[in-house]
């Protein structure tokens, strides 16, 4: 039988066409229609009586569809199927019904199955847009059927009974302590837009309980039992945009120890059986808030409601707090617990805010610090707290901030600026530092404005100071810029007039958009000129600049890491700087020269050298070899210097192994992996060496490390020692394997097996040549390398893979016991002295000793800056003569500096590409009297301009034998930024003087301590800040430089 799939206005000649129906086929779609039929009569006839108040909706549209395929009115009726029977493949069922753009707040327990979980178009119309089913016509549906299947609840009995499939819907967000943390931290900028949808004839407490039973499908830790508040929240205009605002103000400066809360200005919905959604009359302009409590936190949101409930900071426990301190960031349930905490609290309690007027009331008092602060460091924020040291210890500054000044010149309209965030939270963190009373202060609120003025300093990532500088001092400028509306200054051309007029022109220009205290104090001007190489044209111009780079010298200084091993447990490692000129010099002279004295080694002492990188090593470095060369092939690594023992001495040395051995232990993270817990060393042996014998030499070379198992005195004799390692040592404490160098292609030279896993060296007699004659008997390039792989540690509760690492850690306690007795010895006066000088002794260790560091002074650097460079072809400059552009020889001189001159040494230079290189010259710098006469064409400040050209005549005039360039120009120091380390991982501190006091202070983080003045002057001076001497101070008694 076959049914055509065309409509009945179709013609005969599209037979053709027609879709096959199989009789079996037929027989069942029919059979379909047919129990379709009986299930919706049943339905019909028991909907209003059944006890149910669950049903489903099917699409009226796929309903009527599927009629015509099954051929429904005509099967029902006994009549054949019409021409459309079978001709349609059906289509998933109600996604005509589904609305598939909604942004949902969350979903409901249970996920997959609740039906407030399905969102339908809204405002659906039964028997237009949908059917109601039963549960026995969906389960039929899902047999034969694909689709969507859509719950809903009924409501009323009898004759009032309908299914709700219209469900209300309400703008809703879900307040969590990660959220705070999330905008604490500037990581959310917004809400979004979310909502949930309900029956509105639910009841709240039915809604309560819901939320409650869907917390724990929510990852974290979350409060199950009684973990969920509800509230209200309204707004005229937005109030997802009103309620970020008002959590964004108050949270800004939580840290992330602090309690995530906030106060809020909404109301509760009560938990009550008696309300409905519905009786709530929701807007559009409401907004529910829905909070989750985290388990051990307190609730995120405080309200006069309820009572302020959370973890006390005395005692710890979750209870009512009704004790908070003033700072508002934490609180305490009795005042026991407050008085107890406060010694602990108050250090870092801040009690001011950022608030406008709050801020205007901090003053300098008898209690204040007075800038003898240190600041927390927040993560690798060292950086942002030695230039902030600095630029506090500009006085000049920090009085425009401390006496309020800067209230009347912030600019809140310039688009370049932060509406004033940065200078509000600049201004609050140096009234901290000056007029508060905490010795520590923690600049959250601080890094985080910086970061949004400057999105590269956000995150925990190591910065450079002198970037942080820059750009702080920047965006200072412009939240204080006096010019509210910048008008286009168009440059002209200058050819031919005198400098001071130019520069007067360019000055003024730059006045015309840029005026604040920044441009007052350090704002600059550079003379740039630029010179053809082709026909000599010259062309000048005068730039302002905020901080002066200075190049370095190059010295055609050396460097070589030299890593020199005594024992296995005694390694030290420095890094040793060489003139270029002696790069032919031999190893064994330059061992002389440098490595024994700057190690301390005994002059008669016999050394081997080799290169080592990344655990691994090279062959024997012949001591004739160039150092040069040697530094080259180490560059990656470390020249290994090792001291050769008593007995390695006594073997000749053509009859000298040098047998190499590395040492691993489990992981201990599923006792999977062999982790290499020591570098390769190297064990001297003779030739004739037997197994027992090479066993016997690395017990001998790690004794060190069983230092709490063995005396020296027991295994005295070679004899002793044979004895005890046989005993108590073999096989019980570590195993000596040969590593072998198979795969799975490939066979071990030791044991013959192919992807071999290291073979066991037998305790046995087998000799050194033996073995060497048996591995190479195949690969002539084979290498005997031994491992020794502990299996038990000689200390007690440690683990083997930490065996050095707790040794390590036991000698350096020992070290600070002997030197805490020594100090506990000496009388107080000696006691601060010792302290103070072991303080910048240990900084210096890192380096190596300022004798061997090549040194030029800052008036070498002053002079290098100003030798003219060629440009880059890709930065040629346009030649009005040539007419072309041409790579121009250019030079900068300062023309005139301000009160403030910053100078950044150019320390880190680009090398191979992308990574820099880190230049360790010494640059001396007078900390007073720092005469810049020769270096600074105009003597007089920027900001002089319009005096200077007033003057000039009568000057001429009235003392006609007094010529502007006898004037000294003289600066002193007053801060620096330090940087120690390497580009990998180095570190920032701040030398400071304090204006007040007159003394110099070591900022180390959090850490400041007085400092002479002879100690400013080090080879990681980083920034330099100086101060221009007054007229007044120059006639005064300062010792100047030479």
């Amino acid at each position: 039988m076959k049914y055509s799939g065309k409509d009945d206005n179709q013609e005969d000649s599209d037979d053709q066409q027609k879709i096959s129906i199989l009789p079996y086929q037929a027989n069942k779609l029919k059979q379909q229609a047919k129990e379709m039929h009986e299930m919706l009569m049943l339905l019909k006839e028991n909907f209003e009586d059944e006890d149910c108040d669950k049903y489903y909706i099917l699409s009226k549209n796929w309903f009527n569809q599927w009629k015509q395929f099954v051929s429904y009115d005509q099967v029902v009726n006994d009549q054949p199927p019409d021409s459309k029977f079978g001709q349609k493949m059906m289509q998933s069922y109600n996604n005509d019904l589904l609305d598939m753009r909604i942004n949902e707040c969350f979903k409901f327990h249970p996920l997959n199955t609740h039906p407030w979980n399905t969102w339908l178009k809204p405002n659906l119309q039964e028997d237009k847009d949908y059917i109601v089913i039963s549960q026995q016509i969906q389960d039929y549906l899902n047999q034969n059927y694909r689709g969507t299947q859509i719950m809903r609840n009924s409501i009323g009995q009898g004759k009032n009974k309908k299914v709700v499939v219209n469900l209300f819907r309400f703008n809703a967000t879900l307040i969590l302590a990660n959220t705070i943390i999330q905008i604490a931290q500037d990581n959310l900028t917004q809400f979004e837009k979310e909502i949930l949808q309900a029956d509105e004839n639910c009841v709240i407490k039915d809604l309560y309980t819901l939320i409650q039973k869907t917390v724990h499908t929510f990852r974290g830790n979350y409060n199950t039992q009684n973990g969920v508040r509800i509230w209200r929240y309204k707004h005229q205009t937005d109030p997802f945009k009103g309620l970020f605002a008002e959590i964004k103000k108050q949270v800004q400066d939580l840290d992330f120890n602090d309690d995530q809360v906030f106060d809020f200005s909404g109301d509760p919905i009560e938990n009550s059986p008696d309300i409905t959604l519905k009786s709530l009359n929701l807007t559009q302009n409401d907004l529910v808030v829905i909070e989750f409590q985290q388990h051990y936190k307190p609730w995120c949101i405080r309200h006069p409601s309820v009572p302020v409930e959370g973890k006390c900071e005395g005692c710890g426990s979750i209870s009512e707090l009704h004790f908070p301190c003033k700072c508002k960031k934490v609180a305490y349930c009795s005042e026991r617990c407050k008085v107890n905490d406060e010694q602990f609290h108050l250090p870092k309690c801040d009690p001011c805010g950022s608030d406008d007027e709050q801020v205007k009331q901090i003053i300098i008092n008898d209690q204040s610090v007075k800038g003898v602060a240190g600041l927390a460091n927040l993560g690798n924020t060292c950086f942002m707290n030695s230039g902030t040291q600095c630029l506090s210890n500009t006085y000049q500054l920090s009085e425009y901030f401390i006496t309020n000044k800067y209230f009347d010149e912030i600019n809140e309209d310039n688009p370049l600026g932060t509406k004033g965030q940065l200078v509000r939270k600049y201004a609050s963190l140096i009234k901290k530092l000056w007029c508060g009373d905490k010795n520590i202060v923690i600049p959250t609120s601080f890094k985080k404005a910086v970061g949004q003025f400057q999105p590269m300093f956000k995150g925990f990532q190591q910065h450079d100071s002198s970037e942080l500088i820059t750009f702080l001092l920047d965006g200072l400028h412009e939240d204080l810029n006096r010019v509210k509306k910048k008008p286009y200054v168009e440059s002209k051309d200058n050819q031919g007039k005198p400098d001071f007029e130019v520069a007067k022109e360019s000055w003024d220009n730059h006045l015309a958009r840029n005026q604040s205290i920044i441009v007052d104090l350090m704002h600059g001007q550079y003379k740039s000129t630029l010179k053809c190489p082709t026909c000599s044209q010259i062309s000048i111009t005068f730039d302002p600049f905020l901080t002066c780079g200075l190049s370095i010298p190059n010295k055609k200084q050396k460097s070589i890491q030299v890593k020199f091993i005594k024992s296995i447990v005694q390694i030290e490692t420095k890094s040793l700087n060489f003139d270029g000129s002696k790069k032919t010099m031999p190893l064994y002279e330059f061992t002389k020269e440098q490595i024994i004295p700057e190690f301390k080694i005994d002059p008669n002492a016999e050394l081997i050298f080799y290169t080592s990188f990344s655990n691994d090593f090279q062959t024997l470095i012949d001591p004739k070899s160039e150092i040069n060369s040697v530094r080259k092939n180490s560059k990656r690594g470390y020249l290994v210097v090792k001291l050769i023992n008593e007995d390695e001495k006594d073997i000749p040395v053509d009859d000298r192994i040098y047998l190499n051995y590395s040492q691993k232990a489990l992981d201990g993270f599923g006792q999977q992996y062999k982790r290499t817990i020591f570098q390769s060393f190297y064990v001297i042996i003779q030739k004739e060496f037997n197994l027992k014998q090479i066993h016997l030499a690395i017990f001998k070379a790690l004794l060190p490390i069983f230092c709490d198992v063995v005396s020296t005195s027991e295994i005295s004799t070679p004899e002793q020692l044979r004895q005890y390692y046989e005993k108590y040592i073999q096989g019980k404490y570590y195993n000596v394997y040969f590593r072998s160098q198979s795969a799975y292609w490939q066979q071990c030279g030791f044991c013959g097996l192919k992807n071999c896993q290291d073979c066991e060296a037998d305790y046995k007699d087998d000799t050194y040549q033996q073995i060497k004659s048996k591995v190479q008997a195949n690969d002539q390039h084979n290498k005997i390398e031994l491992i020794v792989f502990w299996i038990q540690s000689p200390f007690q509760n440690v683990k083997p893979a930490d065996i050095y690492q707790y040794y390590q850690n036991q000698q350096q306690k020992k070290q600070m016991e002997e030197e805490r007795n020594a100090i506990n010895n000496n009388n107080d006066e000696n006691n601060d002295n010792n302290n103070q000088n072991k303080r910048y002794v240990m900084k210096s260790n890192n380096y190596p000793n300022n004798n061997l560091i090549a040194k030029v002074t800052l008036q070498e650097c002053l002079r290098q800056s100003e030798q003219p460079e060629q440009l880059a072809e890709d930065n040629a400059w346009y030649c009005k003569v040539c007419k072309e552009h041409v790579q121009a020889h250019k030079s900068m001189q300062i023309y005139k500096a301000s009160d403030i001159l910053i100078f950044t040494l150019k320390r880190f230079k680009a090398s191979s590409g992308f990574f820099k290189q880190k230049l360790e010259t010494f640059v001396e710098f007078p900390v007073r009297g720092l005469d810049l006469t020769d270096f600074i064409l105009n003597k007089n400040r920027p900001l002089d301009y319009e005096q200077e050209l007033k003057d000039q005549e009568k000057i001429e005039e009235e003392f006609p034998d007094q010529n502007e360039t006898n004037k000294k120009l003289i600066y002193d120091l007053f801060a620096v930024s330090n940087h120690f380390g390497g580009m990998g991982g180095g570190h920032y501190t701040a030398f400071g003087k304090n204006h007040l006091n007159g003394k110099w202070y070591n900022f180390d983080d959090a850490q400041v301590s007085e400092v002479d003045e002879d100690q400013v002057v080090t080879k990681s001076a980083y920034v330099l800040f100086y101060k221009r001497r007054s007229n007044y101070e120059n006639t005064q008694d300062f010792k100047t430089q030479d």
